[in-house]
């Protein structure tokens, strides 16, 4: 399974190589690059890597899917409306075999500090650290659920979430102190917390963005 760093690192030549021929284009220069290589399909087919990489087999199939039914349009081989109520019917089959699946069991980790990255899948996970000293929350066309209920934080420790179109819902102990400082963009930010206890530590500051996405503090 692919760390946080690679898969940051994977979104982030892929959207430099996708700018830079675009820009490229558009100061005049003539890029020739064959269609298999730059192209939807290929993109299709990069965000399938990334997530069988990440271990999320379903959304890589329907990726391959949709590439798949670009490549054979393109190249004349079927049209696509020959091929999109497969594509559908494939899809939804992939959803309803999930919701008959048994319940998955949430990995729980020990880390004091914890990177979590979900790009066009889903991540969740539980942490019962002893001394959490902050984490970081990424999300890209995608949903995390981090549950730190289980976990003491360290006073002064750091979350930063950032969001575009997906959402993470953030479980915290009722014990602990937030210092939220969220901006949103086509979106919302909220702490839904019940039943909060008023103490003075330990102090945790979440550092929020969300753009086209949600981000919602629990306990």
């Amino acid at each position: 399974m692919a760390s946080p760093n690679h898969k940051r690192a994977i979104l982030g030549f892929l959207l430099v190589l996708i700018g830079g021929i675009f820009l490229l284009d558009n100061l005049g220069f003539d890029i020739d690059i064959p269609y298999y290589l730059f192209s939807w399909p290929a993109i299709f087919v990069v965000f399938a890597v990334i997530n069988l990489l990440s271990g999320n087999g379903r959304a890589a199939l329907i990726f391959l899917g949709l590439a798949a039914a670009f490549y054979l349009h393109h190249y004349k081989v079927l049209h696509i409306r020959e091929i999109w109520p497969v594509i559908l019917i494939f899809i939804g089959l992939s959803f309803i075999l999930r919701r008959k699946s048994k319940p998955r069991k949430v990995s729980e980790s020990s880390d004091n500090f914890f990177d979590e990255v979900a790009i066009f899948g889903g991540t969740e996970r539980k942490y019962v650290s002893e001394n959490l000293q902050g984490g970081k929350i990424t999300c890209v066309f995608g949903g995390s659920e981090i549950d730190l209920r289980g976990s003491k934080a360290q006073d002064g420790a750091v979350i930063e979430i950032f969001c575009m179109f997906g959402g993470v819902e953030l479980m915290v102990p009722e014990d602990w102190k937030l210092n939220m400082d969220a901006t949103a963009i086509f979106g919302g930010f909220s702490d839904s917390r019940k039943n909060v206890t008023n103490i003075a530590k330990p102090t945790v500051h979440i550092k929020g963005f969300t753009m086209f996405g949600g981000g919602e503090i629990k306990n």
